[in-house]
């Protein structure tokens, strides 16, 4: 048993959103907590960096105003008065122009892309809806455990029988890629449905001073040592004992005793740092997926006109990124006064696809891509900032709802070790802190 609370040391490993929510709910329930990063900068993948007055999010999750855990996180932080809330709608692009859209219009007409659906798109629509509709509590993307029809199949094997061909590529495919971080023959049918209703019914939020300001005044909260890489989980018999620590930049490995380990890395990271698990945690671990992500931040001097965005990207009109928006869709701070920001990302296969090109090549598809979308004649390119994600997302591939109920039904499978993440939860940022708050909770239950 371990100790009870407010008497026991833990250690988190990972200061992603996921660490960072297990170390401050330990925290507040008494524990002596450490968390470990090995980078310089907490945050994982919703970090933000500045320079020259822009502001980069580096990551490609983004926040939802369907977030709960998230959002009321961030208000008991005191970061109620950054929330931002874009008026504007999102767009699918389509035979040279944007289609827009308004989540949660009243009126249907502003409610779809009408434009890009086509005659043929819109009769589509009931055969994809339907299932949604239907079962619209349980296709929640926090709740990924409650999604009890159409994980055994892709969503291309869905769509296959049931939609055009055309109705895939300009609107299903450019879905999948912006809310799934994957193709429609990696989502399970499931997670498509969960992604059109991320798209469809909820609208971006943002902090006016970065997605990363979450993570940083988490990071306030609690003692976190950045640079240091955890290498190794100590036990003593079948229980955990502490974490061997070294510094990214070099000098002595040194261990800390704990009573408690949250372990919140990517799946494939997990076992070089915890060795050995249980049965049930290692089989989820091998099956679970992820999809590569390139986000490209571009700085200008003048103002790019066009639709704020986000703006979803078909490859069948020739688009090698998978979407595109401007600061508008974020906050207007994240642009110095007279400038503006473009933020380009590639998903999937799209991004695995350029892993081997150079960031100057890489910068100038990024240019050619908003170029389409923006107009950009004119405008002075100031600042650029390119960050790759081989591990940018877990994908909800078939298997993957029964994979989140196996894993929170056995564990670890080594006492006083707890696994966090976005993976064994919600593949997204709220997934991430969901299953941070849900470890510290394990650890109260074990006390």
């Amino acid at each position: 048993m371990l100790a009870k609370t407010g008497t026991g040391r833990a250690v988190v490993i990972g200061g992603g959103l996921a660490g960072l929510a297990a170390a401050y709910r330990l925290d507040r329930d008494g524990w002596n907590v450490l968390l470990l990063e090995k980078e310089q900068q907490v945050g994982g993948r919703c970090r933000t960096t500045r320079d020259g007055g822009f502001q980069f999010d580096t990551g490609v999750q983004c926040f939802r105003d369907s977030y709960d855990t998230t959002l009321k996180t961030a208000v008991s932080l005191g970061l109620g008065e950054k929330f931002r809330i874009p008026p504007w709608g999102k767009g699918i692009y389509y035979r040279g122009k944007v289609a827009c859209f308004a989540p949660r219009q009243v009126s249907p007409l502003k409610l779809l892309p009408w434009r890009a659906l086509g005659i043929k798109g819109i009769v589509d629509v009931p055969a994809t809806a339907l299932p949604l509709l239907l079962n619209y509590r349980a296709y929640n993307i926090k709740l990924p455990r409650l999604w009890t029809r159409g994980d055994s199949v892709t969503a291309g094997e869905f769509l296959f029988r049931r939609t055009t061909r055309a109705y895939r590529q300009a609107i299903a495919d450019p879905v999948a890629l912006y809310a799934g971080g994957a193709g429609l023959d990696r989502l399970s049918a499931s997670a498509f449905t969960v992604a059109l209703r991320a798209t469809f019914a909820d609208r971006t939020i943002g902090f006016s001073s970065g997605v990363g300001a979450l993570a940083d005044a988490l990071a306030e909260e609690v003692e976190v040592k950045t640079g240091m890489e955890a290498v190794e989980i100590h036990r003593r018999g079948r229980a955990v004992a502490g974490v061997r620590a070294r510094p990214r930049g070099g000098g002595r490995a040194r261990s800390y005793h704990a009573d408690l380990v949250v372990c919140a890395l990517p799946a494939p990271l997990v076992g070089q740092v915890a060795g050995k698990l249980g049965r049930k945690a290692q089989s989820v671990i091998k099956k679970t997926e992820y999809s590569p992500g390139i986000v490209i931040n571009l700085g200008f001097s003048g103002e790019v006109k066009g639709a704020v965005g986000p703006v979803l990207l078909p490859a069948a009109d020739g688009f090698n990124a998978s979407w595109v928006c401007t600061q508008g869709s974020k906050a207007v701070e994240y642009a110095p006064s007279g400038g503006s920001l473009v933020t380009v990302v590639y998903a999937g296969e799209r991004a695995s696809g350029l892993s081997g090109e150079s960031d100057r090549e890489l910068a100038l598809l990024a240019l050619g891509d908003a170029g389409r979308v923006y107009e950009l004649e004119g405008l002075t390119h100031r600042r650029s900032r390119i960050d790759r994600h081989p591990l940018a997302r877990p994908v909800a591939s078939p298997g993957y709802a029964e994979r989140v109920r196996e894993l929170a039904a056995a564990g670890s499978g080594v006492k006083n070790l707890l696994l966090a993440g976005d993976w064994t939860s919600s593949p997204t940022a709220e997934g991430a802190m969901a299953s941070g708050f849900l470890a510290a909770e394990a650890a109260g239950l074990r006390s």
